[in-house]
């Protein structure tokens, strides 16, 4: 196995918890109430446009919340959204040790909405570790299309075979290891720790 030089990290479900997920959003419409069905429905032809920066988080919650009178309004709902991201401690530790060794070039390849992907970047400090990051708010395309990978490896100027790719996601895993990306499924952010030692990673 060739040498790892860079490492890309997923930041939802690996670094931090999901941003706005399922979960997330059923918790809102417990919150606040709304239906959740009704909320599911909008969302869901909505979202990928607004994972891509196609859509503002304003213009999203035009679509999916906002599209009759509330009994509350748009910044208490996205302080609510805001509020469901917390770190994974045990991968934050991880990342400082990786980042302060500098053995290893740390990017992100993840899919998150524009505002919420700089709110988590910020409140969590993010730019400490990372010297990139490939979120498909910025780069217009998200995964498990082989385009997000592909343009990390050519901004990059890396070959498939030297990178790791660590995600959640079975389904991210499966699209990065068929560009000879090496991958890594993790479900369990507790484990990574573990898991890097397969590939002779030093921490």
């Amino acid at each position: 196995m060739k040498s790892i030089t860079t490492i890309f990290f997923d930041i939802g479900g690996v670094c931090l918890t999901n941003g706005w997920d399922n979960i997330a959003r059923e918790k809102a419409t417990i919150k606040f109430p709304l239906d959740y069905e009704e909320l599911e429905k909008r969302h869901e032809p909505v979202f990928k446009k607004f994972e891509k920066g196609k859509l503002s988080l304003d213009e999203y919650l035009n679509k999916v919340v906002f599209f009759r009178k509330r009994r509350f309004n748009k910044p208490e709902f996205i302080e609510f959204m805001y509020s469901q991201s917390h770190p994974h401690n045990s991968t934050i530790k991880l990342l400082n040790s990786l980042s302060l060794n500098r053995k290893y070039h740390l990017a992100t390849i993840n899919n998150e909405s524009l505002e919420l992907n700089q709110y988590r970047i910020n409140k969590f400090k993010l730019k400490k570790y990372f010297l990139n990051f490939f979120s498909s708010c910025y780069v217009g395309t998200r995964k498990p299309e082989p385009e997000i990978f592909l343009k990390a490896l050519h901004i990059l100027q890396r070959n498939p075979e030297e990178c790791l790719f660590i995600d959640d996601s079975e389904e991210n895993y499966q699209s990065a290891k068929r560009l000879g990306i090496n991958s890594i499924h993790l479900e369990y952010p507790a484990e990574l720790k573990e898991r890097l030692t397969d590939f002779n990673i030093e921490i």
